[in-house]
């Protein structure tokens, strides 16, 4: 069984230069992040104000706190059928890859684009222009020794278990892994318990070896269908069947990151998570 190591997302707790972003990290209770220089680090807006001198005060702040990066988080589009956008957003996973090695993330991590971002075009466009897209980033990342793991998110180009399955099996790269959000599995029609289980035994048989990093959320969804956010004890999400898929995992360690959380319920969020990654 994995020792789950809990965590959680740099940018919910604010932009903060690095020792002040670690430090509240860590005082909050948790023992790892996902850090995405552009949305938790003040005075960065894009991957070119990711100088060496901030990558050293991170170094610096992982080394004072005690939290360590799990999760690299480029977000990028990675399933623009456009190639010119493409190409530029594989441009900024390119530039990233040092600087996950020299912060010896645990991976580097993207979601692979909603298909709302691009009306017109079919979820088998999207998912080509993700193969392209990996099939760009992956001799990189084997070159340097990084990891780079894509998230399933059931409104985006890369969707199901059987299209993950597809994506690993075409790449077919050993530095490629998988962000697994429970939630982001369940849309409206996979609410029910039985559904998630099916979900679960499919993650764990196919590709449950390939799991990176577990990201922690609450959701629900509205009589109409309609997705909204909650807080972990009014989710739908199966987590117990879930984590009894993950402890099954062959990994030594598996970083469990709380997503969207709220600083002050820290405690109560951890001691949550614990029912299940214990």
């Amino acid at each position: 069984m994995p020792e789950f190591i809990i965590g959680a997302r740099g940018h919910d707790f604010g932009r903060h230069d690095p020792d002040t972003l670690f430090s509240s990290i860590g005082n909050a209770g948790f023992r790892c992040t996902q850090l995405a220089y552009t949305k938790a680090i003040e005075g960065v807006k894009s991957y070119a104000d990711v100088t060496d001198e901030l990558v050293a005060a991170t170094q610096a702040a992982v080394a004072k706190s005690g939290v360590s990066i799990a999760v690299d988080g480029t977000y990028v589009e990675l399933s623009y059928a456009d190639e010119d956008r493409r190409k530029a957003e594989v441009a900024k996973v390119l530039s990233q890859i040092p600087v996950a090695k020299a912060l010896n993330a645990g991976c580097m991590g993207s979601e692979t684009t909603n298909m709302a971002k691009q009306p017109g075009v079919s979820r088998k466009e999207a998912q080509e222009a993700l193969l392209r897209s990996l099939s760009e980033i992956l001799p990189a990342c084997e070159e340097q020794g990084v990891l780079f793991a894509v998230e399933c998110v059931y409104y985006h180009a890369m969707n199901t278990p059987e299209a993950v399955k597809m994506v690993l099996d075409t790449i077919a790269s050993p530095n490629l892994r998988i962000l697994c959000d429970l939630a982001n599995y369940v849309g409206p029609e996979d609410a029910s318990l039985d559904a998630q289980r099916r979900i679960w035994d499919k993650v764990g048989s196919w590709y449950g070896d390939k799991i990176a990093a577990v990201h922690f959320k609450g959701q629900n969804f509205k009589p109409d269908r309609t997705l909204y956010s909650t807080s972990l004890e009014d989710s739908c999400v199966d987590y117990a069947g879930g984590f009894a898929m993950l402890r099954q995992m062959p990994q030594a360690s598996i970083p469990v990151l709380r997503e969207e959380a709220v600083p002050a319920r820290s405690a109560s969020d951890i001691s949550f998570m614990k029912q299940f990654a214990y």
